[in-house]
């Protein structure tokens, strides 16, 4: 079983989601077993290793990636810290989703690891490698809260893909499965990145992973004026506030959309005037 998120109710994985988990990890575009990139990069409940890209991903690009790559863990922590994202709606109401607050990404004790770890495998990798890493943290007794995903870098833009965001696993099996592929996707995320400053939302046609069903999450990042402090912020995106992004949509739109799934049937009545009554609240 699996689930996104501390409040959300586990999800269950069916027969054929554990099939396609198999299939993948056979699959000759898996990707080849990661590497360790440093001796004490690996924990009981975390790590950050080297894995290569694999050849059908090699024949896109030449070279793949700028890599060794060079950070220290004070200019990686502001990278982390800014890593943004918010819960996705469900059901027809799914549009409202924006209406969510955003949420810092990773934990302090996440970023903490992250920024002793990652200038350490990053200054390993070479030019075909992605740096991978796992972290878990305990929901329940019985469910423990996976994240997996893969960093690169190609020029000076820094690319973040998530595999798996807060993925409540039961399973040994299926926490071994990601553990070996932290890119194999357990289920649909119930997160989106939400990019601030100097970020940018991905997707598979700009990356080397769209081979991957479903598509992971993905953000590109400028990491220099990042890391610069937020002196270096550009005068339109302002410190602590976000740029718009294509999956915004106007009050107009949502009351528009609202109203066509009241008349629709969709949603009754008093959902109808609840959310309304929300949405220009938010004026």
């Amino acid at each position: 079983m699996a689930s996104n998120g501390s409040g959300d109710r586990p999800r269950s994985i069916t027969s054929t989601v554990v099939m396609a988990c198999i299939i993948s990890a056979c699959s000759p575009h898996a990707i080849p077993p990661a590497q360790a990139g440093c001796e004490s990069c690996d924990e009981a409940g975390r790590f950050v290793r080297l894995q290569s890209l694999p050849e059908s991903g090699k024949a896109n690009i030449t070279p793949p990636f700028s890599h060794p790559f060079r950070l220290t863990s004070e200019e990686w922590k502001p990278l982390l810290e800014s890593i943004q994202v918010r819960q996705r709606g469900q059901g027809p109401l799914s549009f409202l989703a924006a209406n969510k607050p955003a949420q810092q990404a990773l934990t302090p004790q996440e970023i903490q690891y992250l920024c002793e770890m990652l200038p350490r495998v990053f200054a390993q990798a070479q030019p075909s490698d992605l740096v991978v890493f796992g972290l878990t943290n305990a929901r329940t007794p019985e469910i423990t809260d996976v994240t997996t995903g893969a960093w690169y870098v190609k020029g000076t833009t820094l690319y973040l893909i998530l595999g798996n965001y807060r993925e409540g696993v039961t399973m040994p099996s299926i926490r071994e499965l990601v553990w070996r592929n932290p890119l194999h996707v357990i289920a649909a995320p119930l997160y989106d990145f939400v990019p601030g400053p100097y970020q940018a939302l991905s997707s598979s046609h700009d990356s080397l992973l769209g081979f991957l069903n479903p598509e992971p999450l993905q953000l590109a990042l400028t990491y220099q004026p990042i890391t610069a402090g937020p002196s270096a912020v550009d005068d339109r995106h302002p410190a602590g506030m976000q740029g718009p992004t294509s999956h915004e949509m106007s009050l107009e739109d949502k009351l528009r959309r609202l109203k066509q799934l009241h008349t629709e049937g969709l949603i009754t009545d008093d959902e109808f005037a609840e959310k309304k009554r929300s949405l220009l609240n938010g004026l």
